[in-house]
Order: structure tokens, then C-alpha cells, then sequence
């Protein structure tokens, strides 16, 4: 068994290498203390103004791909922890609809000392623009870094992570709103019993795109077992693959540092972040999580949500399997994924699409040989069948 983590309040910090970055206190105009530099590309990223911030090796090797980075701070010391402060990092990208809304609901919590860090990936609508005007109403600390589009999460959680300065991170995206209390109901928790490293929530609340509540309690795999052993907990993450959702989520910062941040090289960055964070506290049996029952977020439903698209949950169904339970057969979620989505390919006959299945790798090809020769293959395949003949589309 590996030696228990000491959780140190005054753990040394990663820093930023921005290229290009531009600090500001919010509560003053910007003419009066805005201060501007760039980096020149003839020397390393990290030596800017004589600064050689020291990096985490996560952060390292995602800000090695950026080409323009802008940083607008209002953290007095960006360089140094500050013990009881929760830092609420957020992942954005065209929520210019719904931003405001977001950072609002993270302004009104009640908890203080609270940061919020924001990380743009290259947006395209008036995002930027939406959340710059919401911070600066705030007198909330703040950080807003934009860069060119990654299209990596993972990366980008990182990247913000290493600009937080709390001794505890809450993840979250700006299309979606915190509940009245969602961090004060943890902190109270985790300021009080040091073994404890996460607090989360066993429940959500859905939304449409209007904001409209249309779901008040929904209750992640994780209801009913609040206070599992990582064991067990380890167990549900495998077979539903989605415990419950990382949005309104306490951690100490230490605790996500020691596994080492979220994996940038595969998608499925909260999956991956939990099943990380299980191993770590079964391998550390002084640490534990504990969950509240009640909804600490609300998810907005959008036809932008990751979780649509079929292919790339496959893929990182497959990913995370291969990484982190090689020896075991693959869960029996992923097996009815699979079967939906060969279903999907032959309603629509789109070979195209079932051939990117296939080509994930041979658990696919293993999979499919298998649906075809089942009882719901042929149903499927008579009813499509039959509605292209008697239900021909209309052109």
C-alpha cells in the first residue's frame, strides 16, 4: 500500500506561461494599472520578463500547443495558495448565451473567500466579450484566460487549475448554474475533517436552454451510496460509467495535483478525473469523499452537450476501459452503447458511420459480429427494411 498523502496548506504552486498576458485589478479602470507584455517566440515559453515560472508537468506539455494566450487577473499574488479559499474553474466555449447566468449563480454563493478562474477555448460568438463584463461587475477575484481553439477539456481544465490560488477547486462550465449553498454545504465539511478530499453532490438538477427547471432531482448512480466505500465507489464509476457529475464538486487542490491533474491524451475528462481520484483514495486509506444528497447544480440540456455525440462516447468508453481495467471484460454499458449505435448506423444506412465504429478497435468489430448475429439485429433490420418500402422518404 502506497504511504498516506499529507495534504500541506501551503503546497507550492504551479504557475502560468502565458504568451501574451495582460493583469488588472477589477475594481479599477483599466488605464490605470493594466499591464501589457508579450512573449517574444525567439526565447522559451516560460521566460517571460525575466519570470520562469516553474510548471506541472500536465500544464507543461498543454500550454507547449498554444500560439496566443491572454491572461486578465485580479489575484493580488497569482503565485502563492491561499488556505481556505475555493477557486471555481470554469470551461467555456460560444456560451455567450448562457455565461452570465453562470457567473452570476457563482457571485451569489454565499461562501467567501472565493476565485473564479475562467478558460475560453477560442470562441467564435461574443462569449469573451459576455464574461469579461459579468467578472467586472463582481467583487469576486477573478481570472480570464482566451486562447486559440484546442478543442481538449482536459487540457484546458489543467490549465485553468494551474491558475487557480485555493487550497480547494470547484470545476464547473459556464452553460451550466450552481445552487444556492453548493459551496458553502462543502466547505463547512471539508475546513473541518482534513481527511476528507472531496464533497460532492449524489444529485443534480436538468434545465432546457431557456434556464426552464424541467427536472428538480435527478439522481446520479452514486444516490443511495453517499457514504461508499472507494471501493465500492471504484465498482458504480465502472459499471454505469458516470457515478455522478464533477460540476459543483469540492476537491482539495493537493489531492487533484497528486494524480496527476486531468489525462489530456484521451476525451472522457470527468470519467477519467473520477476513476483517477477512486484508485488514489483506495491506494490512500486515510482519505475519503463524502457526497450530499441534495442538488448542489442545475445541467443545462443544449444540442451542444458532448454527451450527443454517440461515436466519441464509444471511443472514450473504449479509452478509458483500455487505460485504467485492461484485464477485465468490457462493462456491460459500453455493450449496449455499441448496440444502440449499430442500430442508429443501419436506420440511417450509413456505412460510413458504422465503419468509424469499427475502426475504434477490435472489442467494435468483436461487438458487431456478435449484434448481427442476434435476434434485435434481424427486427432492426426487417422494420428499417420495411419502412423504406412502404414509408419511402419524401424528397
Amino acid at each position: 500500500m502506497a504511504p498516506p498523502l499529507q495534504h500541506s496548506q501551503t503546497a507550492q504552486r504551479s504557475g502560468i506561461p502565458p504568451t501574451s498576458a495582460r493583469k488588472h485589478r477589477s475594481h479599477r479602470p483599466k488605464a490605470d494599472h493594466a499591464l501589457t507584455f508579450k512573449l517574444d517566440h525567439s526565447v522559451g515559453a516560460d521566460q517571460v520578463k525575466g519570470r520562469q515560472p516553474k510548471l506541472c508537468d500536465v500544464t507543461q506539455r498543454h500550454s507547449d500547443r498554444y500560439a496566443v494566450t491572454h491572461i486578465h487577473s485580479s489575484t493580488q499574488d497569482p503565485c502563492a495558495r491561499q488556505p481556505g479559499l475555493c477557486s471555481v474553474v470554469c470551461t467555456t466555449y460560444n456560451h455567450a448565451k448562457y455565461a452570465r447566468a453562470a457567473i452570476e449563480s457563482i457571485v451569489a454563493q454565499d461562501y467567501r473567500p472565493l476565485e473564479i478562474i475562467v478558460i475560453d477555448d477560442g470562441s467564435t460568438d461574443d462569449n469573451v466579450a459576455v464574461i469579461e463584463a459579468a467578472l467586472s461587475e463582481s467583487d469576486v477575484q477573478s481570472t480570464l484566460i482566451t486562447q486559440q481553439n484546442t478543442a481538449n477539456i482536459a487540457g484546458n481544465v489543467n490549465r485553468a487549475l494551474a491558475a487557480a490560488t485555493g487550497d480547494f477547486v470547484l470545476p464547473t462550465s459556464l452553460d451550466d448554474l450552481l445552487l444556492p449553498g453548493c459551496i458553502s454545504s462543502k466547505m463547512a465539511l471539508l475546513l473541518e475533517d482534513q481527511s476528507l478530499v472531496m464533497v460532492g453532490n449524489s444529485s443534480m438538477s436538468e434545465m432546457d436552454m431557456s434556464g426552464k427547471i424541467t427536472r428538480p432531482e435527478v439522481r446520479n448512480p452514486v444516490f443511495g451510496h453517499e457514504t461508499a466505500s472507494c471501493h465500492d465507489l471504484l465498482e458504480i464509476e465502472f459499471a454505469t460509467a458516470g457515478s455522478f457529475f464533477t460540476q459543483g464538486t469540492v476537491l482539495r487542490a493537493d489531492c487533484v495535483e497528486a494524480i496527476g491533474g486531468y489525462d489530456e491524451d484521451i476525451a472522457g475528462d470527468d470519467l477519467i478525473l473520477r476513476t483517477k481520484l477512486w484508485k488514489h483514495l483506495i491506494a490512500n486509506s486515510c482519505l475519503r469523499c463524502v457526497f450530499l444528497r441534495d442538488p448542489g447544480f442545475v445541467y443545462r440540456k443544449h444540442d451542444e452537450n458532448l454527451h450527443r455525440n454517440t461515436l466519441r462516447q464509444l471511443r472514450t468508453l473504449i479509452d478509458w476501459h483500455n487505460r485504467f481495467f485492461p484485464e477485465r471484460p468490457l462493462p456491460a454499458i459500453v455493450t449496449r452503447r455499441a448496440r444502440n449505435y449499430f442500430s442508429e448506423c443501419l436506420a440511417n444506412r450509413d456505412d460510413a458511420a458504422l465503419q468509424q465504429a469499427l475502426d475504434l478497435g477490435p472489442f467494435m468489430a468483436d461487438l458487431y459480429s456478435a449484434y448481427r448475429y442476434s435476434w434485435g439485429y434481424y427486427r432492426r433490420s426487417t422494420k428499417h427494411a420495411l419502412r423504406r418500402v412502404f414509408l419511402p422518404t419524401r424528397r
